[in-house]
């Protein structure tokens, strides 16, 4: 049976025991045993037998409708709480004309009893207008809050590209204008927190192309990264001596035919032999396994 596994925030993806082909339709069950159809987009991960798929509801419903279904039951209990309100503030005014009077209590008159019993329901009334007007006014706040996050995008949306690709590129703005001086550093972590949310940015981003990314937009990130983790490596003449020394290579992602070529130009270039292995060192960074142990030495 295809179940739902949580990946990350707000993203669950489709846990199944077989494969399946990007656009197929297949039958998820939840916790609860509701069933639900959901297009199958990509794979994401593949362990201890099960295969993981990142999917959308057929019937459209997704993290938008549940926000806009939180806020219109918020909605709703706040009418219903000010309602209740209205009811009991009305029922306060029992007796107002004679109360209006001011007439005094008569202790020991036989309308005595009558009397602080009418103040004493009037005053418990009033007390729990009070009490559902503020329960009213809680639920309000909540409704507001799922409002705005139903215009939110996150990474359970296949538009989440475009948006983190729009976030990278302001918060890459940002962090370079701060180094560069363009813009003030108004306190002494503006950087700090302009990087942070430049890494953040970059990871959501790789994300929502794993998750929702084509075969060529995943190419087209992947080669970004690659020339960006270059550009890096150049920016030190040693390291890149040091690459071109032992074979190094960036590399990222799972196409075999772009890694294929790499492979071949070390073949071409004299640093490997048809049938030797390379291996990964860190943040896209490979060298043949025979040079590991030197690179990372001279490293």
């Amino acid at each position: 049976m295809n179940t739902y596994a949580k990946y990350t925030a707000n993203v669950f993806v489709a846990k199944c025991p077989e494969k399946h082909e990007k656009g197929e339709t297949i039958i998820l069950e939840t916790k609860y045993g509701k069933e639900h159809e959901c297009i199958v987009f990509n794979l994401v991960l593949s362990k201890d037998g099960f295969y993981y798929y990142s999917i959308v509801r057929a019937d459209g419903f997704n993290y938008k409708e549940f926000c806009k279904q939180k806020a219109e039951r918020y909605q709703k209990w706040s009418a219903s709480a000010e309602n209740k309100s209205t009811q009991f503030w009305e029922a306060s005014h029992e007796g107002r004309d004679f109360l209006s009077l001011g007439e005094p209590i008569k202790v020991g008159h036989h309308s005595e009893k009558r009397h602080r019993a009418l103040i004493e329901r009037n005053h418990n009334r009033m007390g729990k207008s009070i009490e559902m007007s503020k329960v009213a006014e809680q639920h309000e706040s909540k409704a507001d809050y799922w409002k705005a996050k139903a215009n939110k995008i996150n990474l359970s949306m296949p538009e989440s590209i475009e948006y983190y690709e729009y976030k990278l590129e302001e918060t890459k703005e940002r962090h370079e204008g701060l180094k560069s001086g363009k813009y003030e550093r108004s306190h002494s972590y503006s950087l700090t927190y302009a990087k942070k949310d430049r890494n953040e940015a970059e990871k959501n981003l790789e994300l929502a192309v794993k998750l929702w990314g084509n075969e060529e937009i995943i190419q087209q990130i992947n080669k970004e990264k690659e020339a960006e983790a270059e550009k890096k490596a150049n920016k030190n003449g040693k390291f890149d001596a040091l690459l071109k020394k032992y074979g190094g290579f960036f590399f990222f992602g799972s196409d075999m035919v772009s890694f294929k070529e790499k492979y071949n130009k070390l073949l071409h270039d004299g640093f490997i032999e048809e049938g030797e292995k390379v291996t990964h060192i860190i943040a896209g960074l490979y060298v043949p396994v025979k040079n590991k142990d030197a690179f990372i030495k001279e490293l």
